[in-house]
């Protein structure tokens, strides 16, 4: 059946300001757009958007989508400003014996202005408890649930983390990057029943904020990679479009899946370095704040390189983690050396923190950057001091990027930051803190739109209404500009031509 859209303002984001009056779609393809008259005459169906303003279908380029739909469903710490508050709220919701998992804690926000440690804890003795930091690059462990994983003080540091200790060579909870795996593995597995529950949940959510599909990493969070896949089988229908990236440690196991029509696998996810906010993020130069401190390398330099020539191996681009500078100096030295497959792109994770030379040096290789708008509202001001000012000159450099003609597409990285696109957008086109760097309202949407479609290689099918285009749309009650994206409502959401989501 031949549906019409129209009676409302439609953006192709083709290009800035281009506009039809109406869409024809059918079998969850646009087929042609052109007038209402024109159309009509096509159509068995006419569907009115009554005044409301249609774009492209808004994705998330990177989000953890079930991690987002247990955020939905367990107690959220990145509220907290107080430590004292915080362990009270969880000590109500702790079970004995049953290990207690949470995240969200910001020390950046917290009045105590420092991270949370077992000590903290200390009145929690019968439950394992695990509360991992914002950025999920750092968690707190108490000493019950360090003593179940066997963590001494004589335990050694793994190769890419950091096991914390307080100034007398005491354990103080704290687990960094690659540590983080002596206590989580330790945690019960879940079940494939659980994540089809939480996914359900998740979808639902973030439809509601008008998305068609995100681009996601859990293949290696929640047991053998096989029990999060078969939770997507089960939960994904043909209402919502999921990309899968392949964590590292799963990458070669899954060669054999075959994707499916709204499941789709990506390239090889790994991790360079940590975040800003644990001091984890790996830096040419010391942390402003943290003289001797330069970050922390997930992996070393032979690991890297095998890694990379593994996805190389099976055709495949690699999806990289790099939020500092030392970072992306590491994986453009590998990526120089074991280009991408031809017709395909490396995708960079974050990239926060760059220089002039790093950049110059991937405008020569064909990478896509992904980037998340809402670091900048979450991570200001304390980065400043963090950094220095002289690095913000090339940091979360958005609008310079896109000057010089990068790829970007827009992702949240929830359940880190919000997963509201038009938050994202909003936190891309005003940037108090670097105002040169907003991004126009064109600049802003296309990160969620056609950005994201060219992370993923599909931008001849999604990401524009056009003809031969995937018929998915988000539907706003606004047209969107730079005073409108955060009051603009999602009227619909519409995949595959279906409506999915409507107020």
């Amino acid at each position: 059946m031949k549906v019409l859209w129209t009676d409302g303002t439609i953006f192709t984001m083709n290009a800035e300001g281009e506009k039809v009056e109406a869409v024809l779609v059918e079998n969850g393809k646009v087929i042609q757009t052109g007038t209402k008259e024109q159309l009509s005459l096509l159509a068995d169906q006419i569907q009115s958007l009554q005044g409301a303003v249609m774009y492209p279908g808004f994705v998330d380029s990177h989000i953890h989508l079930i991690g987002h739909g247990e955020k939905l469903s367990y107690l959220d710490l990145s509220s907290f400003t107080s430590i004292q508050t915080l362990v009270t709220e969880v000590a109500k919701r702790v079970k004995e014996g049953e290990w207690y998992v949470a995240e969200g804690w910001n020390d950046n926000i917290l009045v105590e202005n420092r991270p949370i440690t077992c000590k903290d804890l200390g009145g929690l003795k019968e439950t394992p408890i695990v509360l991992k930091r914002i950025c999920r690059h750092v968690l707190v462990a108490n000493t019950k649930a360090m003593e179940l994983a066997g963590i001494t003080n004589d335990t050694p540091n793994p190769v890419g983390g950091i096991i914390g200790k307080d100034e007398d060579g005491n354990l103080n909870g704290l687990f960094y990057d690659e540590a983080q795996q002596l206590i989580t593995s330790h945690i019960q597995a879940v079940t494939t029943e659980y994540l089809q529950k939480v996914i359900q949940a998740s979808v639902a959510d973030l439809q509601a904020k008008g998305l068609t599909g995100v681009h996601t990493e859990d293949m290696a969070y929640y047991g053998p990679y096989n029990t999060p896949l078969e939770a997507y089988r089960r939960t994904i229908g043909r209402s919502f479009r999921v990309h899968l990236l392949r964590n590292h440690e799963v990458f070669e196991q899954m060669q054999g899946e075959e994707p499916a029509d709204f499941i789709e696998f990506g390239a090889m996810k790994i991790f360079i370095d940590g975040s800003l906010g644990g001091h984890t993020a790996l830096l040419a130069e010391d942390y402003s704040d943290s003289p001797g401190n330069k970050g922390v390398a997930v992996h070393d330099r032979e690991k890297l390189e095998n890694l990379i020539k593994l996805a190389r191996k099976y055709n495949e681009n690699i999806a990289v983690h790099v939020i500092g500078d030392k970072a992306v100096e590491i994986i453009l030295n590998l990526i120089e050396k074991y280009p991408a497959p031809i017709g395909k792109k490396d995708r960079l994770i974050h990239v926060n923190v760059l220089t002039k030379e790093l950049i110059d040096r991937m405008a020569k290789l064909p990478v896509v950057l992904d980037i998340q708008p809402m670091f900048v509202p979450s991570d200001f001001p304390w980065v400043i001091d963090r950094l220095g000012k002289e690095r913000l000159t090339w940091a979360y450099a958005w609008k310079t990027l896109l000057d010089k003609g990068f790829d970007c597409s827009g992702g949240s990285d929830s359940p880190i930051e919000l997963a509201d696109p038009l938050l994202g957008m909003d936190a891309a086109a005003n940037n108090k803190y670097l105002p040169k760097q907003e991004l126009t309202t064109f600049e802003a949407i296309s990160l969620f739109t056609t950005g994201s479609a060219k992370a993923i290689g599909k931008e001849h099918i999604r990401g524009k209404i056009m003809s031969g285009f995937d018929a998915d749309f988000t539907i706003v009650d606004q047209m969107l500009t730079k005073e409108s994206f955060t009051t603009s409502k999602v009227i619909q959401t519409v995949v595959n031509g279906e409506i999915v989501f409507s107020k």
